[in-house]
């Protein structure tokens, strides 16, 4: 990760701006790059260092006739191979985990804009981007302020450090950002800036989308009750005692008495939320975990701070039971992450749970899930060799 020195990065802890909401740019940013830039602007007869749409507004009707074909071609053949950039997923739902709006402002097509909400975004459950401008949307393309001058007032907010920039560019989006008197993020994979190239003056400077959540957690305050700000998710609270008589047998490992229960008895929750399955995996009873599984108890059922069996077993590094969770069959969601964010696999590397890393690991659990504070488990051990073996699963795929 790459920070370059920014008077934002000299504010005092106090000082901190607020984030209020984050502005995405698209081609290279939220996706692969996958436009040839050098040949669209050739086949349109731009110089490449002319901004291309300017040139083109300004061609004869049939020029530009021939330009705006070219140009929409290449964006058609580019929407059938876009993919989505690494991190992209998980910051969008960080971000709405954390009640941030996200607006998006491309100098591709409206078309484009629609694929992407319809068949990447929209399909990963996040919401859409709001607004999302394009050039078809704006009479002034990047990295001229409006765009984000329109942002902010639909968000009714105000221009400053608490919107920021996330862009691949340095002219046309941190020198669009900075027009407007925002904070500037850089996405710079092949590590161009580092070489020496301008930055324009990026806030912050980063590899990946994926070190961008962490980032921002250290240079912003964030509202929202799982936020910087809340004191909520400061307040230590006492762990719970099982309640009911099935619980309590749960945590004896009496799987005979709950045999003899109702199966109603065997799915109600005592007061903290936890259920005999969660009590079970919490208290490493591996005999108990697979009685209630095979009497159709819900495997992914939340109990207390909205931890599941898997996360309970995970951080006490029970591996018996975990076997038993992430046998065929059962349905468990290997990533489903509690009230603090927190999935299964950060569970494991935070409590240096190696065999309970190496199970999770083998099961297929997201090596990219971000906690509240933007951690993936990797960043999330203190073991060097818990690290090695996330990063290495990660690498892999």
């Amino acid at each position: 990760m790459r920070v370059f020195t920014s008077p934002l990065r000299h504010m005092a802890s106090a000082a901190r701006p607020l984030l209020r909401g984050v502005v995405f740019d698209l081609d290279g940013t939220l996706t692969v790059p996958n436009l040839d830039f050098r040949e669209m602007h050739e086949r349109c007869g731009v110089p490449m260092k002319e901004d291309l749409l300017a040139a083109v507004r300004q061609m004869s009707p049939d020029r530009q006739q021939s330009a705006w074909k070219v140009i929409e071609e290449m964006e058609g053949e580019g929407r059938r191979t876009l993919e989505l950039a690494e991190g992209a997923l998980e910051l969008g739902r960080w971000l709405q985990r954390h009640g941030l709006p996200t607006a998006l402002v491309t100098r591709n097509s409206a078309s484009t804009v629609r694929w992407l909400h319809d068949n990447a975004w929209g399909k990963a459950g996040l919401p859409a981007f709001h607004p999302a401008l394009s050039r078809d949307d704006v009479e002034h393309d990047k990295p001229h302020p409006a765009a984000l001058e329109a942002i902010a007032m639909e968000w009714n907010q105000q221009l400053g450090p608490g919107l920021l920039m996330v862009g691949d560019s340095p002219s046309n989006d941190i020198g669009f950002g900075k027009a407007a008197g925002v904070s500037t993020a850089l996405v710079d994979p092949r590590r161009r800036f580092r070489e020496g190239d301008s930055s324009y003056g990026a806030d912050l400077v980063i590899d990946s989308l994926l070190e961008l959540p962490q980032l921002i957690w250290k240079t912003f305050d964030i509202p929202g009750p799982l936020g910087s700000t809340s004191a909520q998710t400061l307040t230590r609270k006492s762990e719970p005692l099982p309640e009911t008589a099935a619980c309590r047998a749960a945590v004896d490992g009496d799987v005979a008495a709950l045999k003899a229960m109702a199966r109603e008895d065997l799915l109600a929750a005592d007061s903290s939320g936890n259920t005999p399955l969660v009590w079970a995996a919490d208290a490493g009873k591996a005999d108990v975990v697979e009685s209630l599984l095979a009497a159709g108890v819900e495997v992914n059922v939340k109990g207390y701070l909205g931890n599941t069996a898997v996360s309970r077993a995970c951080r006490r590094g029970h591996d018996s039971v975990l076997r038993v969770l992430l046998s065929p069959g059962t349905g468990v969601d290997l990533d489903e992450p509690n009230e603090k964010m927190q999935s299964p696999l950060h569970f494991a590397a935070f409590k240096q749970k190696t065999e309970a890393v190496r199970l999770m690991l083998a099961a297929g659990a997201s090596t990219t899930s971000l906690d509240r504070k933007g951690r993936t488990p990797a960043e999330d051990t203190s073991d060097p060799n818990i690290r090695e073996l996330i990063l290495q699963a990660r690498a892999s795929l």
